[in-house]
């Protein structure tokens, strides 16, 4: 149902401050126009807020350069360039000052019938004030959290991680319902990352794994793919790949382990795994391309002789047994 304006204080509306950030770049007027998510979450249709922002004086007309910025792409804009004997090299911003240079005219008449809106200077302020308050609010969760999986907290980690994404106007992970977030699938596998050792990190310290093991649970709970964020820059462990790739190996072993637990548990249907190999695999994993292992004897991933430089990517695709079903 649609909010009523009457008696209605957007700003204590996240999902109104998040769409009035949306034009702190210059963007055409109507391109929300339509978008059922936005108009669910800010309980008008996107038009009528963003004619608020425009009364308040919060929005406006975008001048021409920012206006252009926001009708091309940079491809487009070097084609144009070419086309009046102009140089091609630099950011948008250069090409535009040049076409606006040499024909003036023309750049403004191109612009007919849109209607592009922009940030004005109090908007734009408010609009990356709310910003930075954001992001240190992600920081400050993302640090209790960091903690709390230092301290072998795993439920707790979890807990915080999901009370987080339920505050989102759009929470990340489709069809996922963050305020009836079930936690134990996650705590499961972070019990496994610091319970084993992946064998491709067999050279490494105990004290480099668990900075390691910290990292890819980060990552699970973020559902990121990087874990530098969270990793001494001068982490130091001598592997055929970088730090990244080795967190993401803890990370790839917790899920094979993960994974094959839940086959043997429906061992009527499944009974055996497939290894799947990448056209770039290394030749140690090519061995395995296309063959089959029961569940109780399925070889360990991440493969602990793999020696290409993004790690094992090796996977262990489920044999359904289609007469069990």
């Amino acid at each position: 149902m649609l909010r009523s304006v009457f008696g209605f204080d957007w700003k204590k509306s996240n999902s109104h401050w998040l769409l009035l950030t949306k034009f702190i770049d210059a963007r055409v007027q109507n391109y929300f126009s339509g978008m059922e998510a936005w108009e669910a979450v800010l309980g008008e249709k996107p038009s009528q807020s963003i004619k608020r922002f425009v009364d308040e004086g919060l929005i406006g007309p975008a001048d021409l350069e920012n206006a252009l910025s926001c009708k091309y792409s940079l491809p487009e804009l070097k084609n144009l360039s070419k086309q009046y004997g102009l140089p091609v090299s630099g950011k948008k911003i250069d090409l535009i000052k040049r076409l606006l240079a040499t024909d003036p005219v023309t750049m403004k008449k191109s612009m007919a019938g849109l209607t592009i809106l922009q940030c004005l200077p109090k908007g734009k302020e408010m609009a990356e004030e709310y910003l930075k308050t954001q992001n240190e609010r992600r920081n400050h969760v993302e640090a209790q959290v960091l903690e709390y999986i230092k301290q072998g907290m795993y439920r707790e980690a979890c807990l915080a991680m999901g009370a987080f994404e339920a505050e989102q106007v759009f929470p990340r992970g489709l069809g996922t319902n963050w305020k009836n977030y079930n936690p134990d699938r996650d705590v499961d596998l972070l019990n496994l990352i610091f319970k084993d050792k992946p064998k491709i990190l067999s050279g490494v310290t105990d004290d480099n794994l668990n900075i390691l093991r910290v990292g890819a649970s980060m990552m699970i709970l973020w559902g990121v793919n990087s874990a530098k964020k969270w990793m001494p820059t001068d982490l130091s462990l001598n592997l055929a790949f970088d730090n990244d790739t080795a967190a993401r190996m803890v990370l790839f072993h917790a899920r094979y382990k993960s994974n094959i637990a839940q086959y043997k548990k429906n061992y009527d249907v499944v009974k055996s795994v497939e290894i799947l190999t990448t056209s770039d695999s290394c030749d140690e994993c090519k061995k395995f391309a296309g063959k089959r292992y029961s569940l109780n004897n399925v070889p360990e991933l991440p493969h602990e002789k793999c020696t290409h430089k993004y790690g094992c990517r090796c996977i262990a695709s489920p044999v359904v047994d289609i007469w069990s079903q």
